[in-house]
């Protein structure tokens, strides 16, 4: 029986984009009897409204023209400084999992780990799905993820920490996502339940084949 997973993209990408720049990570997956599905963000804001606080570069984004703004999950907050995660995103998901899911697992780079990570605290309840539309996730991946730093968050993070199985993925020469970043995240996990994966780039997720095993060990050693 084939498994959904949910995979959400970075600041600036599409769902397509997403899909292009994880073919190997994709096709692994298939291999394994998982469908990965791939929802683009609903937010849209003018390039020159994408505030510098998420800490994360666009010019990995498609060039093609397809759209016209920056797609993002997050929103900023000009009477804070921070950002949040806006209605929009919260009902576009809550739709989504009802449409294509259930999902097994969840997976995100950069800004769609970091709303993966959060709602992976709280996944049925932050989305308002029951148990019986969307049964508890197996697993939840972070490449370059982080946890959301404004303080309205910490509560949450805080009294339900993540007890899904997570892979933290970190690249070594990643500048987007410093350590401390990923580490935030990691540290929102329980101990026993999270592993920390390092590999040799930057700001992406790795598609050569030796990372790959790993990511594969770690799935069939969850089954």
């Amino acid at each position: 029986m084939t498994k959904n997973v949910l995979m959400l993209h970075g600041l600036a990408q599409s769902g397509d984009y997403f899909a292009s720049k994880t073919k190997g990570f994709r096709t692994e997956m298939e291999k394994l009897g998982y469908k990965l599905y791939y929802p683009t963000a609903p937010n849209e804001f003018p390039p020159a409204d994408v505030p510098d606080f998420l800490g994360e570069v666009i010019a990995d984004a498609p060039g093609d023209g397809e759209n016209t703004g920056v797609l993002a999950w997050l929103e900023d907050n000009p009477s804070t400084g921070g950002y949040f995660i806006p209605q929009t995103t919260i009902d576009y998901l809550h739709s989504y999992v009802l449409e294509k899911g259930p999902f097994a697992g969840i997976v995100g780079f950069s800004q769609g780990a970091g709303v993966a990570g959060y709602l992976a605290t709280d996944f049925n309840g932050l989305l308002g799905i029951t148990a019986e539309e969307q049964p508890p996730l197996e697993f939840f991946m972070a490449f370059s993820g982080f946890r959301f730093q404004p303080q309205q968050y910490q509560e949450q993070y805080d009294l339900h920490p993540i007890s899904v199985p997570s892979l933290h993925v970190q690249g070594e020469l990643d500048t987007i996502t410093e350590p401390i970043k990923v580490q935030g995240l990691y540290n929102s996990c329980t101990e026993d339940s999270r592993t920390l994966l390092m590999h040799s780039g930057g700001h992406f997720v790795p598609n050569s084949r030796g990372f790959l095993r790993k990511v594969v060990q770690w799935l069939q050693q969850l089954a």
